[in-house]
């Protein structure tokens, strides 16, 4: 049940300015003669949101980890840097102990890393009298149709959406409103985990079957199942930072996907220039979004479709962009989703100056998802090999290993690898990615030895 909601929603939280009208990245007063480095909690420093502790480092500021959950997903748990932060708590629930822990550090802010710690982060920042986004509106910044009620109510184009735990209930939902074709995905997950694509009843209620019950990605259960209409056009995602309700959208990126098997896979995206109407239009719309879910501090990464109708919101996370490299970012506009959020808390006269201005655009960046056909292994070889020394790689998440287990490709997670192609001119970047995918067909990937499992 979705609470009632306003259309134009405001932190109940204080303001920097209220809280912080001092220099932010000077020391805080000498405890017995030596000064206390000043310190800011990360909840769930995984994924992208691990490189935020030796940026906040490079400024002098003190980093501690809260941990959301015990164990962490195991999706993220695998790149925590424990060495990075003085202190690793971890929250088991009792929000008055994590909040006492977190405390004694006497942090100036909290901030997410990764999507699982957003409603931590809310909480942990409004018991603490830090600026924040509040926990009354957390809700809609983790459950997708919370999310998209929301979007309506500020009198936003959005999707035609249901939430239900009765596969009857969403065929006659479709049925009536004419949806077909849907989606049919779990309401709290991430990286296209579950999002299938349904034509008839049959299809939608073989995906509800699927979904419903099923532990997702994030270790949640779904306990309910969103259909929503399928929204058509050019997808994009968004990466923006906010400081006191003013928005700074970095990052532009064109975003392509594909059909495997009924599943949506991650194909290619591209940095695109920040100049043009559509990408004003995005900027406007994206803007409005954030006010009504109440993002006014912090990093947001967003999926929007550009339809004929204009752009339509997909889903909206309240924290750092997943999977990536901060570096490439700064190659090819100057700065990164991270280097920003750690400039919002340690230097926001700087950052202030941001909002309204359109990012720089120095070389064309798309970030290729491998598509493995099968489960199976990296194959040594030319394939390989080739790809390891095409012209414009810059760089990749997981090393180009030979022997590598792979899976097939139903998800972001379950993609071998993402490649990161970079150069000047856009023919170059093109020409690559057309022998990456030539090369997954000839010879990239050789199948798992009979009787052997991938690990």
């Amino acid at each position: 049940m979705v609470d009632a909601i306003e259309a134009q929603p405001t932190s109940s939280s204080p303001s920097l300015n209220e809280k912080h009208a001092v220099d932010r990245a000077a020391p805080a007063p000498a405890r017995g003669g030596a000064p206390v480095p000043t310190t800011v909690v990360i909840v769930d420093p995984v994924s992208t949101g691990a490189h935020l502790a030796p940026v906040f480092h490079q400024q002098g500021w003190r980093t501690v980890a809260v941990h959301s959950s015990d164990p962490l997903p195991p999706v993220y748990a695998k790149n925590f840097r424990p060495e990075d932060f003085t202190e690793v708590v971890v929250h088991h629930g009792d929000m008055a102990e994590t909040t006492r822990q977190v405390a004694a550090f006497e942090p100036r802010f909290v901030v997410a890393g990764a999507e699982p710690g957003v409603e931590l982060t809310d909480a942990l920042a409004e018991r603490l009298g830090l600026c924040g986004n509040g926990v009354a509106t957390s809700s809609a910044r983790r459950d997708k149709y919370a999310m998209v009620e929301r979007v309506r109510r500020a009198g936003l184009d959005h999707a035609a959406s249901l939430v239900t735990a009765d596969g009857d209930e969403l065929v006659a939902w479709a049925e009536r409103g004419g949806h077909w074709p849907l989606v049919v995905k779990p309401v709290d997950s991430v990286g296209s985990d579950s999002v299938t694509f349904c034509a008839d009843a049959a299809e939608a209620r073989e995906a509800f079957t699927r979904i419903h019950g099923a532990v997702n990605h994030l270790g949640i259960r779904n306990d309910v199942v969103l259909a929503q209409e399928l929204l058509t056009g050019q997808q994009y995602f968004i990466n923006s930072v906010s400081r006191e309700g003013r928005h700074y959208v970095n990052e532009i990126w064109k975003d392509v996907r594909t059909h495997v098997d009924g599943a949506l896979v991650y194909d290619w995206e591209e940095l695109v220039p920040g100049e043009g109407a559509e990408q004003q239009a995005l900027r406007d719309y994206l803007t409005r979004v954030l006010d009504a879910l109440g993002i006014r501090n912090g990093p947001a990464h967003s999926e929007v479709m550009f339809t004929g109708r204009g752009p339509v919101l997909i889903e909206c996370g309240a924290r750092i962009q997943g999977a990536d490299d901060p570096e490439l970012h700064r190659t090819a506009t100057g700065t990164s989703q991270v280097d920003l959020t750690v400039q919002a808390c340690v230097d926001p006269a700087s950052f202030d100056r941001l909002p309204g201005q359109v990012y720089r655009f120095d070389r064309r960046l798309r970030v290729v998802s491998l598509i493995a056909p099968y489960d199976g292994e990296l194959a040594a070889g030319p394939a390989l090999d080739e790809v390891a020394s095409l012209p414009t790689l810059a760089g990749s998440v997981r090393g180009l290993h030979a022997g590598t287990p792979v899976r097939k490709t139903v998800d972001l997670f379950s993609s071998p690898d993402h490649l990161a192609l970079l150069d000047a001119d856009p023919a170059a970047v093109e020409r690559d990615y057309t022998t990456i995918r030539r090369l997954e067909r000839e010879g990239l990937y050789r199948p798992a030895d009979e009787g052997r499992a991938v690990r």
